[in-house]
């Protein structure tokens, strides 16, 4: 007869994989044109922090709740720490999309979080932890660094990232997400349940995120402005860029539109390049379909 731990253990697992699955399902249903360019990123860190919930996480409760073997929690550990990268490599690309969304320059923050993250580490490898766990005390401390980073770019920009009455919402399932990691250094560390509903709360947090700001981004006002000018907006192309889509939409070759705008034929191949990579498309003839789509709404 299944005990009522064990039970525990397999409902709360069937949870956290229905909310990767939820999250999953409803975070790739939008196409990147409808959410904008940033969503690639939000994209890769879903999936990146899931990896690492079930390779980290769940590895270190399934070995130590049902593996029978020697030396169990050190097997556990290993692989714990085997994924490690990824959870960091995710908390990092949550980052690049906030700012993406605000228009900010990722590099400054990315760097600024990292340092703050390996003086973490250091200290805590000085001090010690209620649990002496070295590694999970600098993960859980650069989780921590990384999402008060983008609640800030989040707070301290502009709110047009979701629709109108939704900021405080979104900002509070960051700060969650970023706040349960604040009980590692807690007596709370310490309860055999503890690693449980760590990671319930987990799996809960990052999944909200998402699927929240899936429903509550401005893609449904977006459609509201229609034609030439939404479509500029809405993948960020400049000035320049639009007078090279123009002309490669009017059937020009580059170096004709080199001519016509008094640019180098290197110089439009760039522009060229950028606007590929902002319309998520891979040649003329996608551009010119996306760029009919826009102007049949005029």
């Amino acid at each position: 007869m299944i005990s009522v731990a064990t039970l525990f253990l397999w409902l709360s697992l069937a949870f956290c994989l229905s909310m990767t699955a939820g999250g999953i399902l409803i975070l790739f249903r939008f196409r990147q044109s409808a959410l904008g360019p940033s969503l690639q990123y939000l994209q890769y860190f879903f999936i990146l922090i899931n990896v690492f919930g079930y390779y980290t996480l769940w590895s270190n409760i399934l070995f130590n709740g049902f593996f029978r073997i020697d030396n169990a929690e050190s097997v556990a550990r290993v692989v714990a720490y085997m994924g490690m990268p990824f959870f960091l490599l995710g908390a990092l690309m949550l980052l690049i999309w906030s700012c993406k969304l605000q228009r900010r320059a990722a590099r400054w923050p990315v760097a600024g979080v990292l340092a703050l993250s390996v003086l973490g580490a250091y200290v805590i490898w000085l001090t010690g932890l209620p649990t002496n766990d070295v590694a999970r005390g600098a993960w859980s401390f650069a989780g921590l660094i990384i999402y008060v980073a983008v609640l800030a770019v989040l707070a301290m920009g502009k709110p047009a990232y979701v629709q109108r009455g939704s900021e405080i919402a979104l900002q509070a399932l960051v700060a969650g997400a970023g706040l349960i990691h604040v009980s590692y250094f807690s007596p709370l560390a310490l309860s055999p349940l503890y690693e449980i509903g760590f990671v319930i709360l987990f799996y809960m947090f990052n999944a909200a995120l998402v699927v929240f700001y899936v429903y509550r981004a401005p893609h449904a006002q977006a459609k509201n402005t229609q034609g030439f000018a939404a479509f500029l907006k809405q993948f960020g192309i400049s000035k320049r860029e639009a007078d090279i889509v123009l002309g490669i939409y009017a059937g020009s070759t580059n170096q004709e539109i080199a001519n016509q705008l008094f640019i180098s034929l290197q110089t439009v191949k760039d522009h060229s390049s950028r606007i590929y990579q902002k319309t998520f498309v891979k040649n003329r003839g996608q551009l010119i379909a996306l760029v009919r789509q826009a102007k049949a709404k005029d």
